[in-house]
């Protein structure tokens, strides 16, 4: 392969070939950058040498050589004088050539050293700090990915760190980081440190404290990671229905079901399709500006949402704007009040007390709403608070089987939205039954006798 660079006049310009993308193999994806000044174009063979692991830039210093001497070890010797230099983009790509051996010997600590000096940007502390967490080229060493993500300093960036620390179980220093993450708004890492957070405080690591104010942080964290688990799950079984698998038939009714319920648990690819569902006129807008408002809600969480989110308003005026603005308040308001992004027509959005206790209490989405029913008063009594953190527990863990149960059961007798099949109570009082759901089990044992 042969990289086409170009020759500059200026003995301290240099030109480079700048990283795009980190995958999770640490393949760079490679782009020539621009240069300002007009120059002549040579090549630089560096297929023998590139393989799956190989981070290859090189700045090129442009003396009027012969194009032909421009080899690796040149090219190394003059990224050598201009890092001594204190040209931080040459002691970068120093550094990536001891990294990797090419054009000088292989050193690890030649590269570290180098990478302090080139590393002064945060994409490329991130790239130092990646490569020590996952033990390419540098060792598994935790406290120089440590030194390297800080440095970097991003949401993204810290986020890793964290994750990097809960996997080696220094919760403490994990959690540290996701506090500190929830006050850089505006960012996705804030909503992913609060699931996290969810997380611990479900599983004893951490609370906010035991006072009402602390309860009910808690209590919010832990609904939070329940809905998002228990929601993922229910998009899984909406994209079930969509493609079919084996003894599934495709139907786009259930896929748009369970759209919905995914889609009030904050799930951000359900609520994308949700609106879709709206703009196709196979979804009921109520409003007349729903299908904007759940495109919005998805576009906090995707970039390319917020796309779409310009290009369906650009041409609304202000008073179309202001109205779809009311809307999104007053969903955002239904989650704050009743615990989820429930759509009007939900039945789980404010059932009184006499529906939602005769409402299934083996059905997870059903449970996720009594828990929330008790959160107030939990947050001042510690029964309460103990028997909502069990249930938002139980929803978190038993998410896979519980909601294949339900929907099995369901099925049965064409309650909740589903209609009534025996094949297809059968087929997912199965799928429960696999993951281990004895209720399914029990179930599947009567319909056989």
């Amino acid at each position: 392969m042969r990289l086409r660079v170009s020759r500059i006049p200026s003995a301290d310009c240099v030109l480079k070939l700048w990283p795009m993308k980190v995958e999770l193999t640490a393949i760079f994806l490679v782009a020539l950058g621009s240069v300002c000044c007009k120059s002549q174009a040579i090549s630089i063979d560096i297929g023998s040498a590139q393989n799956s692991q190989n981070f290859i830039h090189y700045s090129v210093e442009a003396a009027n050589r012969d194009p032909a001497a421009d080899t690796p070890e040149e090219i190394a010797a003059v990224n050598l004088v201009l890092a001594r230099k204190g040209n931080a983009d040459a002691a970068w790509e120093l550094g990536l050539a001891y990294l990797q051996g090419y054009g000088v010997p292989q050193d690890l600590t030649q590269a570290e050293t180098w990478f302090e000096k080139g590393a002064i940007v945060p994409e490329r502390a991130a790239i130092v700090g990646y490569l020590y967490a996952q033990g390419q080229y540098f060792p598994k060493v935790l406290k120089a990915a440590d030194h390297w993500y800080t440095l970097a300093g991003r949401p993204g960036d810290l986020f890793e760190l964290a994750e990097l620390y809960k996997s080696a179980l220094e919760n403490q220093k994990a959690t540290a980081i996701y506090l500190k993450l929830l006050g850089m708004t505006g960012h996705p890492e804030v909503r992913r440190a609060q699931l996290e957070l969810g997380n611990f405080v479900l599983d004893g690591i951490y609370s906010a404290g035991d006072s009402p104010t602390g309860r009910a942080q808690n209590l919010e964290w832990a609904r939070m990671i329940a809905q998002e688990l228990l929601g993922q799950q229910e998009y899984d079984i909406a994209v079930d229905y969509s493609i079919g698998r084996e003894d599934l038939s495709v139907d786009k009714s259930m896929w748009l079901h369970f759209c919905k319920r995914a889609a009030a648990y904050n799930i951000d690819l359900a609520q994308h399709y949700y609106a879709e569902g709206m703009m196709n006129g196979e979804v009921r807008d109520l409003s007349g500006y729903d299908y904007i408002v759940w495109t919005r809600l998805a576009s906090q969480k995707q970039t390319g949402e917020g796309i779409m989110l310009r290009a369906i308003t650009k041409g609304m005026s202000p008073d179309q704007l202001k109205a779809a603005n009311a809307v999104f308040d007053s969903l955002v308001e239904t989650r704050k009040r009743f615990g989820a992004f429930y759509p009007a027509d939900d039945s789980l959005r404010n059932p009184d007390a006499a529906a939602l206790a005769g409402m299934h209490d083996d059905d997870p989405d059903v449970q996720l709403r009594r828990a929330f029913a008790l959160e107030k008063a939990a947050a001042l009594d510690g029964r309460l608070y103990s028997q909502a953190l069990s249930i938002y527990r139980t929803v978190r863990d038993h998410r896979q089987t519980d909601i294949r149960f339900a929907l099995g059961r369901d099925s049965l007798t064409g309650v909740n939205g589903v209609p009534k099949s025996q094949a297809m109570a059968e087929y997912w009082l199965h799928e429960a039954a696999n993951r281990g759901s004895k209720l399914a089990q029990e179930l599947l044992a009567r319909l056989s006798n």
